[in-house]
């Protein structure tokens, strides 16, 4: 399990201090200055906004547990990003974590201008500036000093949240509902993204889920049930507003609460409204420094930013340049937006938005990859398609957004690109050591692995045929040690052929063959079937064009081509050959091509691959040729030496669940190696057998089975077998004829 840093907390937070702490990460300034944006947008249906965008929150809250419970040391989104992901995607999400809170902050200082202005006919900009200061002079003193105000905030919000829905139930005008989407659907769309920056706290509650008991239950108790209760709160106070106040009127209010509080609760009610406002505005800034400002810091401690940014007051003992950095663009951007809180909120809900789909995607990826550390006491439900439909949910709202807002989004994820480059080169070393691409591979294991297991032995319950090609009609040990093999193990019937390509002027009448008349002899005598269970046939074929013949052979029950090759077996060779001409068709055979380098008897069978999981294909006919022999069976991988350890204990678990898949007794190795190729070659030359697949669907410019596939078997002094799955998908037809044939 990747670990955290520091000495571990106790658990000491119970189901309400955590429903608590999550209600006041979204109860603030959103509802309180976003009404009159929101009703502008979509009229009454608002509240609908509201309400879908609390779902969209509810399910990437959803996946924030799931990661907080397999990983209790974390530090918020960007932990969990960075190390299931790695620094990469850390970095971006990092920035975009910490920019959206800015920017929530920036817009919560605007709204407490607003609301100031209730009561002093003094300049917005100038409260929100000196508002900034005075929260960035606190977390800078100390965060501790105002918990206890913040907690007092949220407790008296609630109460005087619960009284305006209380009352103003009662006070509703539905016609004032009417039209109920003044806006459309694409006005609910829009607004929904408009207002999502209210939910974004909502994952930096499970910051504490080292401190919490039974985090596995108490976690999403209390945080489902908290992102619910705001949701509704919110959708309440959004149709009391648009049930008491003309659409023009709310658009028009700074503060939008006050106002419709004053109509049913009367002066003094409105007043305390306001006043409610002015906290909920307060807090929610105060908190976006504090959390904020912890996410630059914590990508300094990994050495994805200067080092700077980690180091803390000698006196306050908190974040120093973290916590100015944060307060200071925090308050940069209240005044370079003028105080537009639609601009701030939309852009800050981007950046939100981003990082929500990164939550669920990480989810999905973790899953299907299962490295061995991640047992989460949670699971989403419905994996991987609730976690998916959340994130496509929440990436529908970008074009939504504002063309501002999604330049922004884009320029963001290109500069923590861009940055995460130039600090691998410049910087120190970053942490963790892993990235996506080591998830992405460690979930293609899983995927290799599970498709395996789910096609094991198909091959052999198929009455299969398999269709061998000599050279001229010539044979040698070892293919005829496969034709056993492959007949036995997979119950198949045998065609051999022995084709002869004639010169394009020479009539095929003509007898132009170099086979000799009794060139089936040998292969008769070599072959150990038993002929009332196995149907062996022979055919020599005169023809111009080779590769045209053996596709004509090939029949609708033909699982396997075996092709004996004895030119070398470089690419320059394949290349526009009649095995070429095989890669090439849409013939959903495997073909292996057996290369024979008078090794002898087969005692010790390598099976090699790269960095990719291997074919099914590969594993199947090593193991049958394993079971027939009695040779020893050994799995092979080789990676870099520089590839993470993430990297590598995937490698080994994909080698060692590999292994429990073959009838054989079966060895691993895994070489970490600075030369991949060149380790495969003298692990090959050590063996009797080298078998290897290609890729499904190689570069035909640069290399023809693959550029692994073709150097190793080129320079081994081994006898190789290349193995090759089909690149095209079964037919109906024969997928039909397949079901048909399969015995009762």
């Amino acid at each position: 399990m990747p670990e955290g840093t520091g000495s571990d907390l106790s658990r000491e937070l119970g189901m309400v201090a955590v429903f608590t702490l999550t209600t006041g990460t979204m109860l603030g300034a959103g509802i309180f200055v976003l009404p009159g944006p929101a009703a502008e947008g979509a009229g009454s249906a608002a509240a609908l906004s509201f309400g879908l965008a609390g779902l969209i929150a509810l399910v990437a809250t959803m996946c924030a547990v799931e990661l907080a419970t397999a990983m209790p040391k974390s530090g918020g989104s960007y932990y969990f990003t960075s190390r299931a992901m790695g620094p990469l995607i850390g970095t971006v999400v990092g920035f975009g974590t910490w920019l959206s809170l800015v920017f929530k902050g920036s817009f919560a200082l605007v709204g407490l201008g607003w609301y100031v202005t209730e009561f002093s006919a003094v300049p917005i900009l100038g409260v929100a500036v000196v508002g900034g200061f005075l929260l960035t002079v606190l977390n800078w003193v100390g965060a501790e000093k105002s918990s206890w105000l913040q907690n007092l905030i949220v407790g008296g919000l609630v109460v005087i949240l619960g009284i305006f829905v209380g009352k103003g139930l009662f006070a509703t005008d539905r016609t004032l509902w009417q039209p109920f989407a003044a806006g459309g659907v694409g006005g609910v769309v829009a607004t929904t993204g408009l207002v999502f920056i209210s939910y974004l706290g909502v994952v930096k509650a499970t910051a504490v889920a080292e401190e919490v008991k039974d985090p596995g239950t108490t976690l999403p108790r209390a945080l489902f049930s908290a992102v619910v209760f705001v949701t509704f709160l919110y959708v309440a106070i959004m149709l009391i507003i648009t049930g008491v106040m003309p659409l023009d009127d709310i658009a028009e209010s700074t503060a939008p609460i006050a106002d419709a509080g004053r109509l049913f609760l009367g002066a003094l009610g409105g007043a305390v409204v306001a006043i409610a406002g002015i906290f909920a505005t307060v807090s929610t800034a105060n908190a976006a420094v504090l959390s904020a400002s912890r996410f630059p810091f914590a990508m300094s401690r990994d050495g994805l930013v200067t080092p700077k940014l980690r180091q803390r007051s000698s006196r306050f003992e908190t974040p120093t340049w973290a916590v100015w950095l944060t307060g200071g663009v925090m308050i940069t951007l209240v005044l370079a937006f003028r105080g537009d809180v639609e601009g701030l909120a939309k852009i800050g809900g981007t950046f939100g938005i981003l990082v929500f789909a990164l939550l669920n995607l990480t989810v999905v990826l973790l899953r299907s990859a299962q490295p061995e550390w991640y047992e989460p006491a949670y699971r989403v439900p419905f994996s991987p398609w609730l976690p998916l439909a959340g994130a496509v949910a929440a990436l529908l709202l970008l074009p939504f957004m504002g063309r501002l807002s999604q330049v922004a989004a884009v320029g963001f994820v290109l500069f923590g690109i861009g940055w995460y480059a130039v600090q691998l080169q410049v910087g120190e070393p970053v942490e963790p050591d892993h990235d996506i691409r080591d998830l992405l591979l460690g979930a293609q294991y899983r995927q290799s692995i599970e498709e395996k297991a789910s096609k094991s032995r198909e091959f052999s319950d198929l009455g299969s045929h398999v269709l061998v090609e000599t050279f001229e009609g010539e044979t040698n040990p070892l293919l005829c040690t496969l034709m056993n093999a492959f007949a036995e193990e997979f119950n198949a019937d045998l065609e051999v052929l022995a084709i002869s390509k004639i010169p394009p002027q020479t009539p095929i009448v003509e007898p132009a063959s170099h086979a000799d008349a009794d060139w089936k002899d040998p292969i008769e005598s070599a072959l150990t079937l038993d002929r009332d269970e196995h149907t062996v046939t022979f055919e020599q074929i005169r023809t111009h064009d080779r590769g045209a013949a053996l596709i004509d052979t090939i029949r609708e029950e033909t699982e396997l081509v075996l092709i004996d090759w004895h030119d070398p077996i470089r690419k320059y060779h394949f290349r526009e050959s009649h095995v070429d001409k095989i890669l090439r068709s849409p013939l959903p055979v495997r073909l292996a091509v057996l290369k024979y380098r008078e090794t002898g008897d087969i005692e010790d069978i390598v099976v090699a691959a790269a960095t990719n999981p291997y074919d099914r294909a590969e594993i199947e006919l090593a193991d049958a040729i394993a079971a027939a022999t009695g040779a020893r069976l050994t799995l092979v991988k080789a990676i870099d030496e520089e590839v993470a350890e993430e990297a590598e204990t995937s490698a080994r678990e994909y080698l060692s669940d590999l292994a429990k898949l073959t009838d054989s007794p079966t060895e691993t190795e895994l070489l970490r190696t600075d030369d991949v190729d060149c380790a495969l070659v003298k692990r090959a030359n050590a063996a009797d057998l080298l078998v290897m697949g290609g890729p499904t669907r190689p570069d035909r410019i640069r290399e023809f089975f693959g550029q692994t596939t073709d150097f190793v078997p080129a320079e081994t002094t081994s006898s190789v077998l290349v193995v090759k799955e089909p690149g095209v998908q079964v037919p109906l037809s024969r997928r039909i004829w397949r079901w048909l044939s399969r015995p009762d």
